[in-house]
Order: C-alpha cells, then sequence, then structure tokens
C-alpha cells in the first residue's frame, strides 16, 4: 500500500524487555515522507505520536486532540523531533489522517527544526 503524507498509521515497533526479549507493539506515526518524490526503496519518513505528553510542550511538539478523522483514541504528542525511517512493510495500516491545517503547522515546524527557510 502507498501511504501519504499526512497519513496517520500504525507501526510494528520493537521494544527490548528487561529480559533482552523483543516485543512488537503497534503504535502511532506520521507519515511525513512525500509521497510523489519518486524513490529508489520502499522506506516511508515518520515521526512518533505517543500518548504520553509533558507538562512544557516544546516547539517540536503539537498536541494532537483524538477525532475520527486522526484515528486517535486519545489525546496524543505528535514528536517531530523523533524522526524515522523504516521499510513501509512494518507499517500495520493507516487508521487515519491529520487535518490540512495541522499538516501545514506540521510543516512549518520541520522548516524551523531543519533550519530550512
Amino acid at each position: 500500500m502507498i501511504y501519504k503524507r499526512g497519513d496517520i498509521v500504525v507501526v510494528k515497533f520493537p521494544f527490548v524487555l528487561k529480559e533482552e526479549t523483543q516485543k512488537q507493539k503497534g503504535r502511532p506515526a506520521l507519515v511525513i515522507s512525500n509521497d510523489k518524490v519518486k524513490k529508489r526503496y520502499k522506506d516511508i519518513i515518520l515521526a512518533a505520536i505517543t500518548s504520553h505528553i509533558p507538562t512544557t510542550i516544546m516547539e517540536a511538539e503539537i498536541i494532537l486532540e483524538p477525532r475520527e478523522l486522526t484515528g486517535l483514541l486519545k489525546r496524543s504528542l505528535l514528536r517531530l523531533d523523533f524522526i524515522m525511517t523504516i521499510p513501509e512493510e512494518l507499517v500495520s495500516r493507516k487508521i487515519g489522517e491529520l487535518p490540512e491545517e495541522l499538516m501545514s503547522e506540521v510543516e512549518k515546524r520541520l522548516r524551523i527544526i531543519f533550519g530550512i527557510k
């Protein structure tokens, strides 16, 4: 499946437990790679989403409210400072998408974070 910029997906993310065993747990993430760019490999660039919200929100973070459109079940934090490139096959499924006005804010903050004018 081809995922597009702004999609919210569930990623099989490996966690190492105390007993040195690995467990894969589904975690939400935002697709930030541009699906219109021709790629050599089937990789996808994502920003992490967590339900752990600290008391102070940083410039690289955006609070996401649960909405039917996003598919998020609880208030969450989009972490634009936690970016990963993974093989597309590690994405389990699409659960929703970010509204356009929020995606514009994501793009603005990514430019600030990366120093792109």
